[in-house]
């Protein structure tokens, strides 16, 4: 099978479905560049002050623009609904249009205008429903804003820099890192130029622009964007581009491969003269398999099918066209699923994984994050953005595919996605593999690494001494329990992944700490102390 073939299938499985097929994505391998990591060590003993607790300024100091294409809401998902509970609207949905993808149901339960669980509520933080490592310390968004910067200086420390962040959330993680950089002498002469923000509710949107107002970088020129496909590259600023537990809440597509070929995982309701299966339970709603194929598994079996028998010609037969399409929005188990070691795949050692999945499996596809990963890729592109950029993903997952890993959490704990919808945060596993082969084109992946290895490699240890030194005796126990949970190796320090993208053609090493056998020298250094 051609490579523009292989393209051409995986375009129109975006376009039709919101949906894609994952890579193998490997830790690049080089040699442990000494020089940068000393580089980047060095920077933890600036003087970096403690994060300070601001009164709000009004929001109107920073300098906004806001770009919305949203369209209007239909009947469905109107306003004329707002009084009802989600769940009322999602029965009344699925009784008359019938049973619903997880993708649409994850994007009406999280982002509906007037029900939506981001749009109605703080879900941040020890009174909301999780909390993040921003939240957690201030020395995550320090080590990430130190990484940045030694990326702007090896590609020529342009003199102008934006930063570009998908899913803001309360906007934390942002200051941390403007914060950063107005302390490290190598970036505070540089100034941020401007600042992108990717977030579609409306509230956090306030919350944000009252954190930017604390920053003091209420002068730059922030723009707000409905979808990350929005976001223009620049030509003559250096791109920062940061997602952050944003890729994790982003729609997935469930197939389970049955006997009579693969099935969508589709949402229904629990009533026996209305459900797809039999045998319902008394829940509210259900998880059911579609009794035949839906526009996105007959997609994907043909593109299984493809890749399974690379001697047949995609281009001859067109990719099935469909009525309606599925939008993308913008959320951990263990995987069902392992890739085949066989460097010999026409395209992707997932695709071809698939196509041999045993009776019973299930995969988790998101064509969202392909698409937002394509458009990622882009600004990183030396045509569009010539004077480079760097970025970070971080979320839950791993480099290989996920068949069970779709959640809800509540309150701090993980419940059934199919209760309480709205109040109720989605989340699935992040397949790396994934976002890598769609990235590839215009960018250069490195990893992914666990957050513990890649905070550690930059310095956390040094810049939590140094923290404890200056820090009040009241604060010192807080400080250095924050920094454990962020490294914890039966919690965040290996349930969230980091993943760096830098330009095409980045010389091996360049992107430290994302080296080969660095995990291990860290573990070995730790055992021998």
């Amino acid at each position: 099978m051609s490579t523009r073939a292989a393209a051409s299938l995986n375009r129109a499985l975006t376009r039709a479905t919101h949906g894609s097929i994952t890579s193998s994505c490997k830790t690049r391998s080089c040699h442990h560049n000494i020089d940068t990591s000393i580089r980047l060590r060095s920077f933890v003993s600036y003087a970096i002050p403690l994060r300070k607790h601001h009164r709000a300024h009004p929001a109107a100091t920073v300098k906004v623009t806001t770009t919305s294409t949203s369209k209007p809401t239909n009947s469905i998902e109107g306003s004329q609904y707002a009084p009802a509970e989600l769940l009322t609207v999602l029965q009344e949905t699925i009784r008359t249009h019938g049973p619903l993808p997880v993708s649409r149901y994850m994007t009406l339960c999280l982002s509906h205008p007037t029900l939506g669980y981001y749009t109605t509520r703080n879900v941040f933080g020890s009174s909301g429903d999780f909390i993040t490592s921003p939240e957690i310390s201030q020395v995550f968004g320090e080590l990430l804003a130190i990484w940045f910067v030694t990326q702007w200086a090896a590609q020529g420390a342009p003199s102008k820099v934006r930063i570009v962040e998908l899913g803001p959330g309360k906007g934390t993680l942002l200051a941390d890192v403007l914060r950063t950089f107005k302390a490290l002498p190598q970036a505070s002469a540089r100034p941020v130029t401007s600042i992108h923000l990717v977030e579609s509710s409306a509230a956090l949107r306030k919350v944000q622009k009252e954190k930017l107002a604390n920053s003091g970088f209420a002068d730059v020129e922030t723009r707000w964007w409905d979808n990350a496909v929005e976001v223009p590259p620049s030509e003559d600023e250096f791109t920062i581009v940061i997602a952050h537990e944003f890729f994790d809440a982003l729609p997935i597509h469930i197939f389970e491969n049955t006997p009579k070929g693969w099935r969508e995982v589709l949402v229904d309701v629990a009533d026996p003269e209305k459900a797809v299966v039999p045998n319902v339970t008394a829940e509210p709603l259900r998880l059911g398999l579609a009794p035949g194929p839906t526009p996105a598994s007959t997609l994907y079996t043909r593109l299984s099918t493809v890749i399974a028998n690379p001697a047949s010609n995609a281009s001859t037969s067109p990719a099935p066209s469909f009525d309606t399409t599925l939008p993308p929005t913008g959320a951990t188990s263990p995987p069902t699923a392992q890739a085949p070691q066989n460097a010999d795949e026409p395209i992707s050692p997932t695709l071809a994984r698939f196509a041999r999945l045993p009776i019973g499996s299930r995969i988790e596809i998101s064509p969202a994050s392909w698409e937002v990963a394509q458009s990622v890729g882009k600004l990183f592109s030396p045509s569009s953005s010539p004077k480079g950029a760097a970025g970070l993903v971080i979320d839950y997952g791993d480099a290989k595919a996920f068949g069970r890993s779709w959640r809800g959490f509540r309150k701090h704990a993980v419940v059934d996605p199919l209760t309480e919808p709205g109040h109720t945060d989605l989340t699935a596993n992040v397949d790396f593999a994934y976002l890598n082969e769609a990235l590839a084109e215009n960018a250069s992946t490195h990893g992914p690494l666990s957050q513990r290895t890649f905070l550690r490699s930059l310095g956390l240890d040094a810049r939590i001494s140094s923290l404890l030194r200056h820090a009040p005796m009241e604060r010192q126990k807080e400080i250095a329990s924050a920094a454990q949970r962020l490294i914890d190796k039966a919690g965040m320090g290996t349930q969230y992944k980091v993943m760096a993208i830098t330009p095409k053609g980045n010389q091996e090493g360049s992107a430290f700490p994302f080296v080969e056998g660095v995990e291990e020298a860290l573990d070995q250094a730790e055992r021998a102390s």
